[in-house]
């Protein structure tokens, strides 16, 4: 089995001198992440060289080069790069996922460009991916990419992980492809973020946009299960925390604190980006000298900006912004022996990184919005057994993890002048213990390990959608299941009606049986040695009307009440109470769920919120649960969740105990049932191991087989056919 990583950007980056290509490998976080997955002998990576050239023999010299390191490049045009990288890539993406929605600069061709590229990785990946391989896709700027490698490539295993923030809905339903990126992304079969907070975004956003249903971390997609979660991103912890034994950082660090002076140090490493708060952090700093003069002259801020996309303008003002700040304050403050920011617009190697470092005495990461910040990290396995302190946005996802750092809103400035102050003055073993305990987590939540947690979980969700895909009806069991059928002399047939036999719908007055469906269930029922039964939960009342003229028997409201030979009986005897207290508590829920309703029948009460804001259904349902349960102990009344609804019913039947009645009419040789609800288990539960049990929408650890909705009456047909 193959593992292949697909992402923008190659580990390698490739440039022109002269007549030859320099190759220059990347030393990023994913890349050494990645790099570890050594049970993965046969490790691919495909993704764009990060140059342009329009040469055929370049191109082919490029493809031959990387070829031998197992990286297979994807060619871009120029107004490729411009328009799906710097365009909807950078331009529409990245603002709104950073919650900058004004930013965003939205032009027809960007999306364009962003299928297009999208194409051509889907195009050199399926000339390299066989059936039975793993695919991991990295990032944002390949979403599309998912679904499109589903469609190509049967029996692959796909993940996708996210590395920046996912926004709530209110924000992402700006997103004019909205639709088109989420169906994207349910290419996948598993789907990994930094924090569960992207994660709850995300699974809202599914069901706000496309309407898909989820159980937790699974969302339901046509006749498959996305699996959604959350794996922390973290650093090479072991080279971060011995960097300082490395003679060259040692001599880079004595160095640094001499130039710097004996004075506090705080540090801040970004790159140029209008996420990162760098302007706030500027005025915190600022207001932090002015209003405690004391500590002029004793403590300085070390900002290192890394150059990026400054020839965009709105970058490039970011830029005039912060030096104009800088200069400012160091003309206002700075003496012969002091300067407050020592500012530099240049990345450091990693020997200068790491120095910097280790003799900082805090770290000041307060981006407005990240998905990570792995220079958090960075710099608390630096200081090893040295006092620091962090200082940490709450909007960066390592927050989530450091809880031991100073936790700040970074839109506030008095916040940022108040962290200052506060790890200025804290003790310093306190520094020391809060330090150790967030290195402790950082040892166990390494890059290595967010690699391997990820493939292993898409390993065993490749085991889990094998063994469900194995329970779909397809041509072998088919023929099976109609071989069982033919030969048999006396059959039990128990179908299912909302979800099973007619689609599920908002309005269920309107889920009625169409021509075809009657049809299909005249020509069973025709069959003498059939005994066909509708076993729902609809009244007594819904199933006479629909089909009180065809030759079937029915069982109503879960099995309370059962109709044999043109009569109805009853299962349950005990009448429904009238309980003013429980109707008192399902009209205040409907009351303040707009779209729910409440539906009276003979043996139970139940609460529909299908029509209903999910959030707000998911919110109420709970409270709901809760606020019955006690009457619910003092009538002996039983509280069932259904598919969007919570029923109150009297104890004693279910659609097991029917089916257990059923199966004891006559002796069978033949038993089949279909349902889709969750109550539709207690009748799997019922049924003997070699009986034909089938769940319709999803998969059941009860039911043996699994069939979507719209090939319900196809199955059935295929039964009665006998060719």
């Amino acid at each position: 089995m193959g593992l292949f990583i697909i992402s923008n950007r190659l580990p390698m980056k490739v440039s022109k001198l002269e007549n030859d290509f320099n190759y220059e490998r990347s030393e990023g976080g994913l890349t050494t992440g990645l790099g570890s997955l050594e049970d993965y002998q046969d490790k691919h990576w495909i993704g764009w060289p990060g140059m342009f050239s329009d040469d055929d023999q370049d191109k082919k010299q490029i493809k031959t080069d990387l070829a031998a390191e197992k990286l297979h490049p994807v060619f871009l045009s120029e107004d490729q790069i411009l328009n799906y990288y710097e365009g909807y890539s950078n331009s529409m993406i990245w603002p709104l996922c950073h919650y900058f929605y004004t930013y965003i600069q939205y032009e027809t061709k960007f999306w364009d460009s962003y299928q297009e590229v999208n194409q051509l990785f889907c195009d050199e990946a399926v000339k390299l991916i066989k059936p039975g391989d793993m695919v991991w896709i990295q990032d944002y700027q390949l979403m599309l990419l998912p679904a499109m490698l589903r469609e190509k490539i049967e029996g692959i295993s796909i993940g996708y992980f996210h590395h920046i923030p996912f926004p709530s809905y209110e924000l992402f339903r700006v997103l004019p492809e909205r639709a088109e990126i989420l169906k994207g992304l349910m290419g996948a079969d598993l789907i990994g973020f930094h924090t569960h907070d992207y994660m709850r975004h995300f699974i809202s956003a599914a069901y706000r946009v496309l309407g898909l249903d989820s159980d937790l971390d699974e969302i339901h997609y046509g006749d498959r299960v996305v699996h959604v979660d959350a794996f922390p991103m973290g650093i090479n912890y072991d080279l971060h925390y011995n960097a300082i034994l490395d003679q060259t950082v040692l001599k880079k660090a004595n160095e640094f604190r001499k130039n710097f002076g004996n004075h506090k140090l705080v540090l801040s490493v970004d790159r140029l980006d209008y996420s990162k708060g760098i302007i706030h952090r500027l005025k915190g700093f600022a207001q932090f000298l002015e209003n405690n003069p004391e500590y002029r002259g004793k403590v300085s801020l070390v900002m290192v900006v890394v150059p990026s996309r400054d020839s965009v303008d709105r970058y490039a003002d970011l830029k005039t912004k912060i030096d104009e700040m800088i200069g400012s304050l160091n003309g206002l403050y700075s003496t012969l022996n002091w300067s407050p920011i020592y500012y530099f617009y240049r990345g450091f190697p990693f020997e200068e990184l790491m120095a910097l470092y280790h003799i900082a005495n805090f770290a000041l990461v307060t981006p407005v919005r990240d998905g990570m910040n792995l220079v958090a990290k960075e710099y608390v396995a630096v200081k090893r057994d040295e006092p620091g302190m962090l200082i940490l946005s709450e909007m960066a996802g390592a927050a989530a993890e450091l809880r031991q750092a100073i936790i700040i809103n970074p839109n506030n400035i008095d916040e940022i002048e108040e962290a200052l102050l506060e790890a200025l003055k804290m003790p310093g073993e306190e520094k020391k213990m809060r330090m150790e305990k967030m290195r402790k987590t950082l040892s166990k939540q390494t890059v290595n390990k967010w690699a391997y947690d990820f493939t292993t979980e898409l390993g065993t969700i490749k085991g889990i959608n094998t063994l469900l895909q194995n329970k779909k009806i397809g041509v072998d069991s088919l023929k099976q299941i109609q071989k069982l059928y033919r030969k048999a002399k006396k059959r039990l047939i128990i179908l299912d009606y909302d979800g099973t036999l007619v689609p599920i719908v908002k309005n269920p007055e309107m889920a009625i049986p169409d021509k075809k469906l009657i049809e299909t269930l005249n020509l069973l029922a025709s069959d003498k040695r059939n005994n066909l039964v509708i076993s729902s939960g609809r009244d007594t009342e819904f199933l006479d009307k629909w089909f009180s003229e065809l030759n079937i028997n029915l069982a109503a409201e879960h099995g309370a009440f059962f109709k044999e030979h043109g009569k109805w009986q009853e299962n349950v005897r005990t009448k429904f109470p009238d309980d003013d207290e429980l109707l008192e508590i399902l009209q205040k829920a409907t009351d303040k769920t707009p779209g729910s309703r409440i539906e009276m029948k003979k043996t139970s009460i139940v609460w529909h919120y299908r029509n209903c804001d999910k959030w707000l259904a998911e919110l109420r349902q709970q409270q709901l649960v809760n606020a019955l349960m006690n009457p619910c102990v003092r009538l002996n009344l039983q509280i069932m969740r259904g598919n969007k609804v919570i029923e109150v019913k009297t104890v004693g039947v279910d659609k097991g105990v029917e089916a257990t009645r059923l199966m004891g009419t006559d002796n069978y040789d033949f038993v089949m049932a279909m349902g889709d609800d969750i109550t539709d288990e207690d009748m799997f539960h019922a049924m003997p191991p070699e009986a034909i049990t089938i769940k319709v929408g999803s998969i059941s650890d009860h039911a043996r087989f699994s069939l979507t909705q719209l090939k319900t009456v196809e199955f059935l047909n295929s039964l009665i056919s006998e060719k």
